[in-house]
């Protein structure tokens, strides 16, 4: 374990070279720069060039950044522009409803929140960025499960164990929240709580995160249920305007 640790950091030390002024770098530059080894660096360097984080100049044999490095930059940058783009529209909701708000993704088959906004409330839901939960279980969960395709779903599900049967009401119900625009669920996930999610879409129509309100099952009653939906749509869908969503580029996800 020890050995991998100092792997790992000897390789961030040849990373934290490259910058915008210098791009390239040979082997003895960075032996130069780093005082590491030479055959060590070249070593994680082809380890990071089998896996195309790192490509060879084939006239100077310098080395550069590849395009995995790129495509996980991408991955970063989209999620700051997200959370920029919604954190100021869910402090607004946070105030008016005084319920705590969520914003969630998918990762890795699981709902992830990426940013959160506490209610001002002393009882209220609590939240921490960063909490995984499965996907099937609670609104802020269906809401991005239900705009996935079929097949995925179908996966999805088929990993939590779940019988025919259960996977069948499941789908019936993901293919209701679709077709509706927002899931509520109340106490389905944390007993005494209520979750109203609605999708976020990028500039393509895409789902790429949902909006949640939580809070106490008390304060959600039906008299104020259908006005309460839709403020959290109205959130979402200036979320999704945000970041470059036209109404006109919405498509649905044809469940076969």
């Amino acid at each position: 374990m020890a050995e991998s640790i100092k792997s790992v950091e000897k390789l961030l030390q040849i990373l934290n070279c490259f910058s915008l002024d210098k791009r390239e770098w040979s082997i003895k530059e960075l032996h130069e720069e780093t005082g590491l080894n030479k055959s060590t660096i070249y070593r994680l360097l082809s380890t990071l060039e089998k896996h195309g984080y790192m490509e060879q100049n084939p006239v100077n044999q310098k080395y550069y950044l590849g395009f995995r490095f790129f495509h996980l930059g991408s991955i970063v940058q989209n999620s700051l522009d997200l959370r920029q783009a919604a954190l100021p529209v869910m402090k607004r909701l946070a105030e008016e409803t005084k319920e705590t708000i969520e914003l969630n993704i998918i990762d890795q088959n699981q709902r992830i929140c990426i940013d959160k906004v506490d209610s001002p409330e002393t009882v209220r839901n609590f939240v921490r960025v960063g909490e995984r939960n499965s996907l099937h279980l609670g609104a802020s969960g269906k809401i991005l499960l239900a705009h996935l395709d079929r097949e995925t779903q179908r996966a999805i599900l088929q990993k939590y164990g779940l019988d025919e049967e259960r996977q069948r009401q499941i789908l019936q119900e993901l293919d209701k929240i679709q077709q509706d625009g927002y899931a509520v669920t109340r106490g389905e996930r944390v007993p005494g709580s209520f979750a109203i999610a609605v999708p976020i879409r990028d500039h393509t129509g895409q789902v790429v995160a949902g909006l949640t309100m939580a809070g106490p099952i008390q304060r959600l009653s039906d008299a104020l249920l259908n006005d309460t939906i839709g403020k959290v749509k109205q959130a979402g869908l200036e979320i999704s305007e945000r970041l470059g969503y036209m109404r006109s580029s919405a498509g649905g996800v044809r469940h076969e």
